[in-house]
């Protein structure tokens, strides 16, 4: 049976104080909840069946839904669909499917021209997701966007953050590159500080832990993580 972690779940581990999850092989995690456990120094422990308190399971198969007789000149039946999405879970394949049905819709985050090997992504109306920094008088602060990644058979992720007017402590568990778009940056490490302008580059190493501000600005970075 699957388990899904969502943000929501993650941020109940955070309430409880909680430093580990356990997660197993039927374990999915949705992209939010992956980059509130990096932003938080969670510890994923694998081997391990996730905590059943906060964790949703998937529909196991015996729940699923009773065959229903497809309509005259109906191409699908609920059950065709159900083992469609089912499928799609169990493949870890459902955020992407979720994806395009968002883009359809027009609630997708960004637009996006994908074809013959490119991915071209319209700056205007890139919509951005709340980056939890683990303090609640701060959030909203700090907020991102991935535009290109692993749903893309990218090896490197890359998007924008906004750090508005706030200080933060970040574990970089990955290799970062961040170019000032607007604002001014100041990351500090080991007590040094070091301030980066719109136009400047800066790139961090995987294991430090970093304290981000943009002081009395609005800053705006593009970044790319590997």
């Amino acid at each position: 049976m699957k388990t899904l972690i969502t943000e929501k779940c993650v941020r109940e581990f955070i309430e409880k104080g909680q430093k580990s999850i356990c997660i197993d092989d039927n374990t999915l995690i949705t992209p939010a909840a992956r980059d509130m456990i990096r932003a938080n120094g969670i510890e994923l422990t694998e081997g391990c069946a996730p905590a059943a308190a906060c964790c949703t399971p998937a529909a196991p198969a015996s729940a699923a839904p009773a065959a229903q007789p497809a309509c005259e000149g109906d191409g699908l039946s609920s059950d065709m669909i159900y083992q469609v999405l089912k499928k799609l879970a169990d493949q870890g394949l459902l955020d992407g499917f979720v994806n395009s049905l968002n883009a359809a819709s027009g609630n997708a985050p960004y637009t996006a021209e994908c074809e013959n090997g490119l991915k071209l992504v319209r700056g205007q109306g890139i919509k951005m997701e709340v980056l939890d920094t683990g303090v609640p008088a701060d959030y909203g602060k700090v907020m991102y966007q991935e535009i290109v990644g692993a749903d893309d058979g990218a090896s490197v992720s890359s998007g924008f953050m906004t750090v508005d007017h706030c200080t933060f402590d970040y574990p970089v568990e990955i290799q970062e590159t961040h170019y000032v778009v607007e604002g001014q940056m100041t990351i500090t490490i080991d007590g040094k500080e070091h301030t980066a302008y719109p136009g400047d580059t800066f790139f961090i190493q995987k294991g430090q832990q970093v304290r981000f501000s943009s002081g009395d600005t609005f800053a705006k970075t593009f970044y790319a993580t590997y």
